[in-house]
């Protein structure tokens, strides 16, 4: 009698942590539902990526005494799959700016459309070309 006692107790824990488990698992779902039925803030940071990653590139040339607007990135970074579709998806990244001596004021926009509707992330930073000796 005593060990099957024990053996209700065992199981009552078991079924505690099977529902933790479980309700954990759940919550991790339903805050992934609303990404993968709206990708539009993974699709916005992913625009966010690609200009900083303009920037970076653009940085790295004018820090050698360049200064490139143009793309500069992998162009397989400028496509992604809508979750919801899966239709591939396409950004645009242009890059505009403001010279001021070797500083310049550089605006790197991405754009990219789902569903019709135009969407952009716009980024501004300072850069400063090193000028070649």
């Amino acid at each position: 009698m005593d060990r099957l006692n024990n053996e209700r107790g065992f199981m009552l824990l078991n079924v505690i942590f099977l529902t933790l488990i479980t309700s954990f698992a759940a919550m991790i779902l339903m805050n992934a539902l609303p990404r993968v039925k709206n990708p539009q803030s993974v699709l916005r940071l992913t625009a966010i990526h690609l200009a900083n990653e303009q920037f970076a590139m653009i940085e790295s040339k004018a820090a050698e005494g360049e200064f490139d607007l143009n793309y500069l990135g992998k162009p397989e970074d400028l496509t992604t799959e809508n979750f919801s579709e899966n239709i591939p998806i396409t950004f645009n990244v242009t890059s505009t700016d403001k010279p001021n001596g070797n500083l310049h004021d550089v605006t790197v926009k991405v754009e990219w459309t789902v569903d019709g509707r135009e969407n952009f992330v716009e980024l501004e930073r300072t850069i400063r070309v090193v000028p070649k000796e």
